[in-house]
């Protein structure tokens, strides 16, 4: 891709100059868990890899009203002794990309999370483990060869993003609208050729204040090109904190675009250690007609910040 081959020259240069680096932090996280898995009728019990990541990102001013960021994310699985993270290899790309920014937006190319995906906002209370909604809904995608656009707020609160993919199908575009005002947030979101799929995604989260729970409520359809059947799906999760350190979430999915008659209800509390520190506890079953993919899973994990 030219466009991020130039990119990735103007980095490399702007990396040598001291005075235009501005900001550069590493980071990391890492999420294991040692799990209980019953699916047809055998049950098994291994520690499970959750997308633990390492990851390094900066900013470069040009200007009082321009910048470059970029970002450099890969997997790896502390529960190899080697941390490889998919078979050979060492890291697992994960979003990486160049992004100029300013009054205008930010325009942004390489592998990242398509506007569909980040439209969910962050309703999936599971997301990287085995409850996680990409086992029911399509869409979940991370792609390369990726060129994306978000505009400046159009009103208070309102951004749209638009992004291509070149893929071996054609182009895949998605699309999203995102709104929000204090703690409440709205998305809107269509795939148009996405790996086979053309897809609509509404999502929204709100805290019921009197309560003290944060809800989270998904619909989506999805329509497969090849065959012109539709399926839909929806989601709705809660969490409330129960504890100056601890928090109880559940969640329940309904949807026929993976699984013929899928649901899945899973619950889960978090115990904070520190600010950067949790244990977990996560209870899930998933059912279906296709009995094979039925399973129950029981896990307790560690997560780690930095």
């Amino acid at each position: 891709m030219k466009i991020f081959k130039l990119l990735s020259t103007t980095l490399a240069v702007l990396c040598f100059s001291s005075d235009l680096l501005s900001d550069i932090t590493f980071y990391g996280k890492i999420n294991t868990s040692y799990e209980s898995t019953d699916k047809n009728s055998k049950t098994d019990t291994d520690f499970k890899n959750n997308a633990s990541r390492l990851g390094v990102k900066g900013k470069f001013y040009i200007n009082d009203g321009l910048k470059i960021s970029f970002q450099i994310e890969n997997e790896i699985d502390p529960t190899d002794g080697r941390f490889r993270a998919d078979g050979e290899k060492v890291f697992k790309e994960r979003n990486t990309f160049l992004a100029l920014e300013g009054n205008f937006g930010r325009l942004f190319a390489g592998t990242h999370d398509t506007a569909f995906k980040v439209a969910q906002l962050k309703v999936d209370l599971f997301n990287d483990t085995r409850a996680d909604i990409k086992y029911l809904f399509q869409g979940e995608n991370r792609m390369n060869s990726f060129v994306a656009y978000t505009t400046p707020e159009l009103i208070d609160g309102l951004k749209v993003t638009i992004n291509s993919i070149s893929q071996s199908t054609g182009t895949f575009e998605s699309y999203s609208v995102n709104y929000s005002t204090g703690s409440v947030k709205l998305a809107f979101a269509l795939d148009s050729n996405g790996k086979g799929y053309d897809s609509r995604r509404f999502t929204t989260m709100f805290p019921m204040e009197s309560l003290g729970i944060d809800v989270g409520l998904m619909y989506q359809s999805s329509e497969k090109i090849s065959t012109g059947v539709s399926e839909n799906g929806h989601l709705l999760s809660l969490k409330k904190k129960v504890s100056d350190k601890g928090s109880v979430y559940l969640q329940t999915a309904s949807s026929d675009i993976k699984l013929e008659s899928g649901k899945q209800n899973s619950i889960g509390y978090d115990y904070k250690i520190s600010k950067i520190a949790k244990v977990f506890f996560h209870y899930s079953d998933l059912e279906s007609d296709k009995t094979s993919k039925n399973a129950e899973y029981v896990s307790v994990g560690f997560e780690y910040k930095f």
